[in-house]
């Protein structure tokens, strides 16, 4: 039975292996990447944003380059060191530790928000209360981005959790968690934004490797 307690180890865990895992910095990776960075950085340029679930900072690099202010929040304590050593020379960028389920602490003034591979980690079960504390901290009309993984063919067993979709991920060293990764559709998305967002919007990878949705707050 998969628990959030063990998803919350395994990123614990694989903080400091998290970019090499990836593949960020290789040539192919980054190639793959840029459409996915000029996406992000033409909906979020000049505007105060939110970032959920920065892990490491990669993508928290990326928006800082165009947004005017950011906060960036994750869970994970060494995550959360790693993206603040990255970003240290960017002044406009802070970071605070907090639940994105709940996200206390944080305050309620951001026009632009974004979440880069953290939408298939939810259970379902859990994706409104996700919606209505990250909506809690934005303003009406605020400009808001998610983009994942399309479905992937995958080495380790999968099976279905409580309507989640589970699969097994393994460290360098070869322990093994199990994490929720659901492959949600556009359909689904909207359906779950009907009434709390407007001009929704959801484009896939030619390359079939992610998809985007875009969409502004009511």
């Amino acid at each position: 039975m998969f628990s959030e307690e063990q998803h919350t180890l395994y990123y614990a865990a694989r903080a400091r292996e998290y970019d090499a895992s990836v593949g960020y910095g290789k040539a192919p990776v980054e190639a793959a990447l840029m459409p996915l960075k000029l996406r992000l950085a033409a909906a979020l340029d000049g505007l105060d944003v939110l970032e959920i679930a920065c892990g490491t900072g990669y993508w928290t690099q990326v928006a800082a380059k165009v947004a005017r202010s950011m906060l960036a929040v994750d869970f994970d304590a060494v995550s959360l060191t790693l993206a603040q050593n990255r970003l240290a020379a960017q002044d406009h960028v802070s970071f605070h530790r907090a639940d994105a389920y709940r996200l206390d602490g944080v305050p309620s003034r951001f026009n632009g928000a974004f979440g880069m591979f953290w939408w298939s980690h939810m259970p379902h079960t859990r994706i409104a209360q996700f919606i209505d504390a990250l909506h809690g901290k934005l303003e009406p009309g605020a400009h808001v981005v998610f983009a994942d993984q399309l479905p992937y063919a995958h080495s380790g067993p999968r099976h279905i959790d409580d309507g989640d979709l589970v699969e097994e991920r393994a460290l360098f060293d070869g322990t093994r968690f199990e994490v929720v990764k659901n492959f949600p559709t556009a359909k689904q998305m909207s359906n779950m934004l009907a009434g709390r967002a407007s001009g929704f919007e959801y484009e896939t990878d030619p390359q079939g490797r992610w998809w985007l949705a875009s969409y502004r707050t009511v």
